[in-house]
This record gives structure tokens, sequence and C-alpha cells, in this order.
């Protein structure tokens, strides 16, 4: 073994028995807060969320998936406040996890164990079921390029995905920025084409799904069963907090990052995704259809849209695999430091590529359990699996929030979500309506997994006493670093 792998696996274990208060500075501190914009909006996937999971939302709930649309951007504009102020707080590319961690303080700080490690744990479920669900949507758009099994074809997204995303943050953001730009217009096709098709404005208000013989209407609560998945298809404006030891001046940046990445995000799903429902020719055909999108797009204009819609669809799958990737693998590579998993196993992932300055390990292993899920299980299985785990995630994040102003973690926060604590408190009762509408065997699963968290953490973290799972606070910023120490008067 080198010398500088034998002083890496000192380090970490080292700061897994508490010797050192903050992380170390390993990934590459390289971008703006416009590439963290960019980077994460790639990761939610704006075209991926429409033409991909939107379908499953039109076919459960109908037109009624405008008002779930409606519905999760509420949701998400009061889940971005606590995001933002705890993020600026707490800028660790953990995330989720270790957002919660550091939520509790003082009296309360024998819960921070126990409901990071549940947040983590339904965040290994999302490491192995999103990006598996995007690249599954791949396969429908690229029939029109070759009549491939559309399990193949997400796999073969998953290598190349995890390909890229080991190399340099940087690079990256080149890559996705491009990509991103060529999904903009694919949606910015839909818009026009539906709003110059525009007919069906009642059913915003008074949503109708095919059955029978035509269009029957739909209860609200099924309305708000498919906001859980508008809540997945929205997802993602909170990894700008995994970018943050990535970020230049993370504890300004990572803030407006969350809010913008939301915004737009919002406005490039729900603008195009309104416009097919009221531009549609027939909303029973657009509801009952395999492929929505591909018969609203010939109907109101040709087949050879079509194509050249499909083929910018692809790319943008692509894109946004490329992003999930890399966020998850920055919590991936987080939890192998915070030593999460038995003794190597963490050393292993919490692998920097020497020349990159990426987490390679964790995202060559998410690649694989990616082409894993692509092969073995089915894209409405995963996505109605996601966005139940995802409302319990938003929920512990909502709890997060009101503990960290009332234990004082929060009090340096150069940002403070407004009108504290409405946010969390009414973000809470929506997630709470929302997942009580979902399937038993939804419910059970996500109940399950946060069990399992509990379990592991009972029997696997507690007993070794502070070894394992004894989060740090934030790496220095360089920037910052460097400004404080120029400030200091010469000797």
């Amino acid at each position: 073994m080198r010398p500088e792998g034998q002083g890496r696996r000192a380090g970490i274990a080292a700061e897994g028995r508490g010797g050192d208060s903050r992380y170390k500075q390993e990934l590459s501190r390289s971008i703006s807060v416009l590439g963290n914009i960019v980077v994460t909006l790639s990761g939610t996937t704006p075209a991926a969320s429409v033409f991909v999971i939107a379908p499953v939302a039109l076919f459960i709930a109908g037109s009624g998936s405008f008002l779930a649309f409606v519905l999760a951007a509420v949701v998400g504009l009061l889940m971005a406040f606590c995001w933002a102020e705890l993020g600026n707080s707490y800028p660790i590319a953990g995330g989720d996890y270790a957002l919660v961690w550091h939520s509790f303080k003082g009296r309360t700080s024998p819960l921070a164990g126990p409901l990071s490690f549940i947040t983590f744990a339904l965040y290994v479920d999302f490491m192995a079921f999103i990006p598996a669900t995007i690249a599954l949507g791949a396969g429908t758009y690229f029939g029109v390029v070759a009549n491939v099994d559309p399990r193949y074809v997400g796999a073969v997204i998953m290598v190349i995905a995890a390909a890229f995303a080991t190399r340099k943050i940087r690079f990256n953001t080149v890559v996705t920025s491009i990509f991103l730009g060529i999904e903009l217009a694919a949606l910015l096709i839909l818009t026009v084409l539906g709003l110059s098709h525009a007919r069906n404005w009642g059913s915003l208000v008074h949503p109708v799904v095919a059955g029978g013989h035509g269009l029957t209407p739909v209860a609200f609560s099924v309305t708000a069963a498919a906001a859980a998945i508008a809540i997945f298809s929205y997802a993602g404006y909170q990894s700008a907090v995994n970018y943050s030891e990535e970020t230049k001046d993370p504890r300004r940046n990572v803030a407006r990052a969350i809010l913008w990445a939301l915004a737009i995000t919002v406005a490039a799903e729900l603008i195009p995704f309104t416009a097919v429902i009221v531009g549609a020719p027939s909303l029973a055909k657009l509801t009952s259809s395999a492929v929505p999108f591909q018969y609203f797009i010939e109907a109101t204009s040709n087949s050879v849209v079509y194509d050249v819609v499909s083929i910018g669809i692809v790319l943008a799958i692509l894109n946004a695999v490329i992003a999930q990737v890399l966020g998850f693998g920055r919590i991936l590579y987080s939890s192998g430091r915070d030593r999460a998993w038995p003794g190597p196993v963490s050393l292993w992932v919490a692998a920097v590529h020497p020349r990159f300055r990426s987490p390679w390990v964790a995202t060559v292993l998410l690649g694989v359990v990616g082409v894993v899920m692509c092969l073995t299980v089915s894209l409405t299985t995963l996505a109605n699996l996601t966005g139940a785990s995802l409302v319990a995630d938003y929920a512990l994040i909502a709890v997060a929030a009101i503990a960290a102003r009332l234990t004082r973690a929060t009090a340096h926060a150069s940002y403070k979500m407004p009108l504290w604590p409405l946010p969390p408190l009414l973000a809470l009762a929506s997630l709470g309506y929302v997942f009580t509408q979902q399937t038993r065997l939804l419910i059970e699963v996500t109940l399950i997994t946060m069990g399992i968290g509990l379990v592991y953490w009972a029997m696997v973290i507690l007993p070794q006493r502070g070894r394992a799972w004894n989060l740090r606070e934030a790496p220095v910023d360089e920037p910052a670093a460097s400004s404080v120490e120029n400030a200091r008067p010469a000797r």
C-alpha cells in the first residue's frame, strides 16, 4: 500500500474517534453558485421528470395531476425554506442526514443519532431507486432510434453516467449545462404545442381521467395520492447542499442555489405539463395512453417532431442520471467518512480520486446498483416506492427545521426562513395528508425502511460509543479561510 493511502486511512480512523471537529476538505472546491444551480437542476431533471415521471401521475389522476403538481410546488416552497436555512448553517456533502444530526443540540442531542440514521436509511433507497427510475425512462424514447429492450438502454445509461460522474466536478458542470439546454428546448416545444392548441382549461379545476367509455371525475384523495409522485418529480433542488463542499463560499451560496433551483424546476415542469393537459385533443386518449406525450406531440404536430424531441429526452435522461449519481455519490462518500458501514467498507466508500478529487468508489458502486435495478425492477414500481419515501424524508427535514431554531443550532445562519415556524408546520400537515393517501404497500415499505435504519443504528452504531456516526462540522471554506488569514496582522 502506498504511504499516502496509509495516511488517508489513519486520518479517517482519527476523525472517527472524534479527534477533529471539522471534516477535511478533500473534494475540489471549484464551482460557483451558478455551477451549483446548473448541476442541481440537472439532477431535478425537468424534462425527464415531465416525460418519465409525470405520465405515472397522469395515469392515476388524469388532469387532476395538475393540482397534484401545484400542491407539490407549495410543499416544495415550504421545504426549500427549511433546506435553505439548514444548508446555510451546515454545508456538508452528506446533505439531509447531516442536517438532521446537527439540528438536535443540548437536551435533544440523544435524538440526533437515531433520526439522522433513519434519514440516511431512506437515502439508501433513493440511491438505489432514483437514478434507475430516470434511466429506465430512456427506453421509451430511445425507440425512435432503435428497438431495444428499455432495461438494457437504462443499464447502458447508468454505466455511462457513472463514468462521467467520476470525473472532476467542474467537468461535469460543463457537461450537464450543455445537456440542460437541450432538455429545456424540448420542454419549450411542449409548451408551444400545448398553448397553441389550448382547449381544456376547465379540466384543471374539474379533473377527469379516462374511464369506461369516456371521462370520469377524479376525487381529491386520488389527486393527493398523485402528489407524492409530483413531489418526486420536483425532488432534487435540495441537492445543492450535497455539492456545498465543492461550492465557493457555501454559507452564502447554498441557500441561494436551493431557492433558485426550486423556482426554475417548478416553472420548467409545471408550465409545459399544464400546456399538454390543456392542449390535448382528447383527454381520454392522453390519460389512457401508454406513452401520453407521444400521443400529444403527434396529435398536435407530426411524428418527425416527436422523433426529434425523443432524442432530446434521451440526452436529458442521461444528463439527469449523471447529476443524480454525482449527488448521491457525495452522500455515500460522506457516509463512509462518518463510518456508517462495517470497518473497512467505510474506508473504501470514502475513497477520493487523487487526480479528479471526486468520490470515485462511491460513484462506481452507485452505477453498479443502478444497472441491477434497471435489469430487475419495473419503472412504475420504482417511481411509486420512491415517492412515498421522499414524503417521509421531507417530514424529517421539516422536524429538523423546527428543532434547529429551538436548540439554536442555526443561530449563526446568515439566511433565516420567513415566517418561522409556519413553513415547516404547514409542510408537515401537507406531507402527513399526502402520506396517508398512499397505498398500504407503499406506506409499509417506507416504514420498514425507517425501521431497518433504526435497528441498524441501535445494534451496530450505538454500541461503538462515538467511534462511528459521530458527525462533525463542515470543512473550512478555502476562500473564507484565506481571507481570515490575510486579515491577521503580520507578526
